[in-house]
């Protein structure tokens, strides 16, 4: 599969990929996904006591939104994302994201081919509601990594929804 190359400004940053909401969206290079059980409410605790604003809202599921994602400055953009099922095997916790566009296939290849050590663990890669390609790996000290590109082959029902749910916000 070859890779798509991004467009990059003078100092090698992804360039911007427009504005949503009055937030300008980018390719985010590094990012903090914090997984919870009350999406709301640490999304409150992190608007109140941190200064983050809200630049999307998932749908809610449950009472809860599925997804938050949150932004102090350029680059301080952090995802909450609601605790899985009982009974998964992932709990609430620290993860850190990466951005792996067009080589989330080939990493979790690579990965694969290197034998266990301590906690470490590969899962996926697996598609998101929110249609990126994600490869969830836990190193050996148990401190849960995400590799995440766009989905190259997006549910045309699920992208007509997060569409719709973009316009919908877009338009309040």
């Amino acid at each position: 599969m070859a890779q798509q190359q991004q467009a990059r400004d003078e100092r090698g940053e992804p360039v911007s990929l427009g504005k949503f909401d009055g937030h300008e969206i980018y390719p985010m290079p590094m990012f903090a996904k914090i997984v919870t059980t009350d999406v709301a409410a640490t999304t409150e605790w992190y608007e109140k006591a941190l200064g983050f604003v809200s630049v999307f809202r998932g749908p809610s599921v449950g009472g809860q939104p599925m997804m938050v994602h949150l932004r102090r400055h350029k680059y301080q953009d952090v995802l909450l994302v609601a605790s899985p099922q009982p009974g998964s095997a992932a709990g609430p916790g620290f993860t850190l994201n990466f951005s792996a566009e067009g080589e989330v296939d080939e990493l979790a290849q690579r990965a694969r081919s290197v034998a266990a050590v301590g906690s470490s663990a590969i899962e996926g890669p697996v598609n998101t509601p929110w249609n990126t390609r994600d490869l969830n790996v836990t190193d050996p000290a148990g401190t849960r990594l995400v590799f995440t590109g766009r989905n190259p082959n997006p549910d045309p029902e699920q992208a007509a929804r997060m569409r719709a749910m973009f316009e919908a916000a877009r338009n309040k």
